[in-house]
């Protein structure tokens, strides 16, 4: 089953919010090798800024951020694959009158394109007017009762 994480999968985690626990058994779950996995190139600009930020606010400054910053995203990248959406799908996600929040259209969109199976998003009513017929959209509680804990 291939998984596509929304970016706020990722602040849910760092910042051990309401979904943190769920969060950490699909993570597990993906390293397990249970669940193929993929984020959007934009993703990764987001996490780089999120995590340089938290970093600051923990007092880390260069050199020792741009370490760190360089290793939580290679964890990331350990973690699943980062795709890309062409002009095209650009263009769709951009005119789609589902969407009031045109990055989660992007998101969706990118989805769509590399064939995943699930789109996993903490903010599950972005995506309430969406077409779910090609691709589940799910909260990590929701995945993780569906598909994990479900398990045999």
């Amino acid at each position: 089953m291939r998984l596509f994480l929304d970016t706020n999968i990722f602040p849910e985690f760092i910042d051990r919010r309401a979904q943190y626990n769920e969060v950490c058994m699909l993570i597990d779950a993906i390293h397990d090798g249970h669940f193929d996995a993929c984020v959007s190139t934009g993703c990764m600009y987001t996490l780089a800024f999120l995590f340089e930020r938290s970093l600051k606010r923990l007092d880390v400054h260069r050199p020792e951020l741009t370490k760190r910053l360089r290793g939580y995203l290679a964890e990331v990248l350990d973690m699943a694959n980062v795709v890309d959406l062409p002009h095209a799908g650009v263009e769709q996600a951009i005119y789609n009158e589902a969407f009031s929040d045109i990055e989660d259209s992007f998101q969706y969109q990118c989805a769509l394109e590399n064939d995943c199976d699930v789109l996993i998003t903490i903010n599950i009513d972005d995506y309430k007017n969406a077409d779910q017929s090609r691709m589940e959209i799910l909260t990590p509680s929701a995945f993780v009762e569906k598909y994990i804990n479900a398990e045999p």
